[in-house]
Parts: structure tokens; sequence; C-alpha cells
């Protein structure tokens, strides 16, 4: 993709519009307020997933320039989140550190870099799929994957083994769809030819099913039954990136700076707002005062606030905390 300076503030644009959704899927209520009010929001790791893919080419591959990104600050908020949820046990931090840093459980949102790396390191691999004749064979990856390792256990009340779970939650399959689509369009390598209203009419349905999906699995007695990883959720999130690429390529977004502002300081709200929520959390009466969406708002208003003080004070060094 030829990148122009407008197509290079509506990715800033679409970065801040989905981690506003990041922050509001962490603060919606279990059960069936997820079923309700994720299906807007489950759009969002997606289409993070899916610009990374579309700014991809396995020509200029250098994944050790990527990779060292976000590295350093990995093992730092892993750090953090492990003495923040460990105060009162002090003996169990270091631990605690090393097994999260493994696992990536450190906090919810850390499986991602675990993703985005994987992600990085496959390109070469990807790009040859993409460029075959199989290439819409990809698509069918990450339903496999979500059907076989997900709904099935679900539905039959099979209990996975740890260690399969533990792989299961930081791997990149499930996520495969947003990438691979991100890397064809991005490559000038698939033309969708449904017209902006089919899109949005088949983005509208689609939310309608992953409603219905979303009660079937709070039937079934799943908490998170919001989860960006149903089958209907994945479809939401490749029709909202399709519209979303379109959105780039015609350079014709409104200059909106609070979302430009949000998706320029996205990775440090991304790593830093679990954080934020925690200390909150600990506030006599917040959780009673403070409800969705108030509270979500409200996370995001002060972990914006502390990204910017923390680039203002740390400076060149804020890279380290990607803020």
């Amino acid at each position: 993709m030829v990148m122009s300076e407008k197509k290079s503030y509506t990715i800033q644009v679409l970065r801040g519009f989905a981690i506003i959704a990041v922050v509001f899927i962490h603060n919606t209520p279990t059960g069936l307020p997820q079923v309700f009010c994720r299906p807007f929001l489950n759009f969002a790791v997606g289409l993070f997933l899916f610009l990374s893919g579309m700014l991809s080419n396995a020509e200029k591959w250098k994944p050790w320039k990527r990779i060292k990104k976000v590295i350093v600050p990995y093992f730092i908020w892993t750090l953090i989140y492990a003495v923040l949820y460990n105060l009162k046990t002090p003996a169990k931090i270091p631990i605690e550190f090393v097994k999260c840093a493994i696992t990536g459980t450190a906090a919810a949102t850390m499986y991602y870099i675990f993703v985005y790396c994987q992600f990085t390191l496959l390109i070469p691999l990807i790009d040859k799929l993409a460029r075959s004749k199989y290439k819409l064979f990809g698509f069918l990856i990450a339903p496999a994957e979500i059907i076989a390792m997900r709904l099935i256990p679900l539905v039959l009340g099979i209990e996975m083994n740890k260690y399969l779970t533990m792989i299961i939650k930081v791997s990149c399959v499930g996520w495969f769809a947003y990438f691979y689509l991100g890397y064809l369009m991005g490559n000038g390598l698939l033309t969708v030819r449904f017209s902006d209203r089919k899109l949005k009419i088949m983005l509208a349905a689609s939310v309608l099913l992953q409603i219905a999906e979303g009660y079937y699995y709070y039937q079934l007695g799943e908490p998170n039954c919001g989860t960006q990883l149903k089958l209907t959720s994945v479809l939401t999130g490749l029709l909202f990136a399709i519209l979303a690429f379109r959105l780039i390529e015609s350079e014709k977004c409104r200059e909106i700076k609070l979302l430009y502002l949000l998706g320029e300081y996205s990775f440090g709200i991304y790593f830093s707002h679990l954080a934020v929520m925690a200390v909150l959390n600990q506030i006599p009466h917040y959780k009673s005062i403070a409800v969705y969406p108030l509270n979500a708002l409200i996370a995001l208003v002060l972990t914006t606030l502390c990204v910017i003080a923390g680039r203002r004070v740390l400076g060149k060094n804020s890279k380290y905390l990607a803020l």
C-alpha cells in the first residue's frame, strides 16, 4: 500500500476508535450485558491485527525491528502487573513475574504481544499462502480453530488440558483471519467487490447473529459469552475491517483530533488501562458509583492522561513503556 499523509492519519483515527472499544470491553459487566454490548465492540483487537497485516510486506520483512518495540514493554508491564496484583504477598512477586512472562497471563491484554510476535515471524509463510492459488483457504484457519478448540469443547462440556488451554490463549491461529485479510488487501492481493451498502447490511446482520450466538454461550454457562473469538465475532470484525480499509483508501476521513490523539497513544493505553482500573477499584464505593459505561469512560480518560504525563516525564525513555 502506498502510504499518504491522509491514509496515515486515518489509520491513527481507526486505532483510536479501536482502543476505545478495548477499554469498554474490559469494563463491560459479565453475563447478559456482554451478550448485548460486546457485539458492538468486538472489532477492536481484530482491527489492530488487520492494520498490522495491511502494513506488512514480506519483501520488507524485518521481524526484529517490530518485535524489539514490544518485547521490552512486555516485560516491564508484566513486572508492573505482577507487583500490582501481589502487593499483599510480596514474596510471590518474583515467581509470579516469571510465570506470567512465560505464559502471557500478567494481565488480560498480554496475549496480544504473543499473537503479534507470531504473526510477525510468520509473514514469509503468510506471503506464500497469500500469493498461491489456494489463498482463499487461508480464511478457513481461524474458524477451524474456533470450532475445534473453543466451540465443540464448550458444547460437549469437555474440559481442556490446562497446558493446551495455556497455548490456545496466546496462539495466533484463532486471530489469523484478521491479519491475513489485512495482508491480502494491503498488498493488493484481494479485492472485495461488495458495495459499501451491502457490507453495512451484512455488518448489521452479523451483529444480530453475534447477539444470538452470545446468548447461546450464556445459556451454556460460558462466563465470557461476549468473547471476540466466536464465529460471528470474527465475521463482524472482518466486515468492519473491510469498511475500514475502504475508508483508508478513499482518503476522505474527517479530521477527528480526539480519535487521532487516542490512536497515537493507543499502545500505551492498551498496556496500562488495566493497571489504572485496578487502582480505581481500590477506591471505596467506586465500583457501586461508577457503573458501566461510566467506569469505562473514567478509565479511558485517566489512562490517556497517564500516558501523556508519562511521555512528558520520561521523554525518549517512554518507549520502554510503549507510551
